[in-house]
């Protein structure tokens, strides 16, 4: 599995511990199911830093795997997830998971969402935003009404751009009502990506222009052609 690996890893592997089982020995370390294969206490201090070297390098690599390369490393990555104390290889696990397709991937994401730290809970709210689901965007919507964190809702509205449907467009509509400014601004933000429209920041032209239509830019763009005829 993942032949292609090799040599990418082959540096981290002799620099750090040697190759004792192929490419990303210590993610599979990681794993339970893997624990017996080795002493964790002779190899701890090392074990730590290449697991994080190699699952950045699963990041980049997980695109190119096969559908049944990546369901093996889910999990892996799901482990991670629900044991690691690391937030940031909690992190990159988010990322990794990012190009699988499948409810799968979208459980183990979603997993993060309720983690403790608000950087992986970010990272799984921009994951869910490069996912086509509709499910993706209903859960982004729900964390843009639950959260109590400004980042993390803020990056659900950014997620939240990247889908099209009523249910982006009605959560983004309610965020132009929040109290907090730089929520009001991430909506309209992700509403300029959703609609292609540029309406400036103020939330009752948005609310009018997603009501009936109305469109003060073109209404501007005609006076304009009015006054250049005289």
């Amino acid at each position: 599995m993942l032949r292609h690996l090799r040599i990418l890893i082959a540096g981290t592997c002799l620099a750090v511990t040697g190759c004792h089982d192929g490419p990303l020995y210590a993610l599979k370390h990681a794993n339970p199911f893997f624990v017996h294969q080795w002493n964790q206490d002779e190899a701890i201090g090392t074990t730590d830093f290449q697991r994080q070297k190699e699952l950045e390098l699963l990041v980049r690599t997980m695109p190119n795997e096969s559908p049944a390369d990546q369901a093996q490393w889910l999990v892996h990555l799901e482990q991670i997830m629900q044991q690691d104390a690391s937030a940031e290889m909690r992190h990159l696990a988010i990322r990794a998971a990012a190009p699988v397709q499948g409810p799968a991937a979208r459980n183990l994401i979603e997993m993060g969402l309720e983690d403790p730290s608000i950087k992986v809970r970010m990272a799984a709210c921009d994951v869910l935003g490069s996912r086509e689901e509709p499910a993706a965007a209903e859960t982004l919507a729900r964390i843009i009404g639950e959260s109590t964190n400004g980042d993390v809702r803020q990056a659900a509205l950014r997620g939240l751009g990247q889908h099209k449907g009523t249910v982006v467009t009605d959560s983004l509509k309610l965020a132009l009502e929040d109290r907090d400014p730089a929520i009001r601004l991430t909506a309209v933000q992700s509403l300029e990506s959703v609609t292609g429209k540029s309406l400036g920041n103020d939330p009752a032209v948005w609310v009018a222009y997603l009501e009936n239509g109305t469109d003060p830019t073109a209404d501007q763009g005609l006076s304009d052609r009015l006054r250049n005829l005289f």
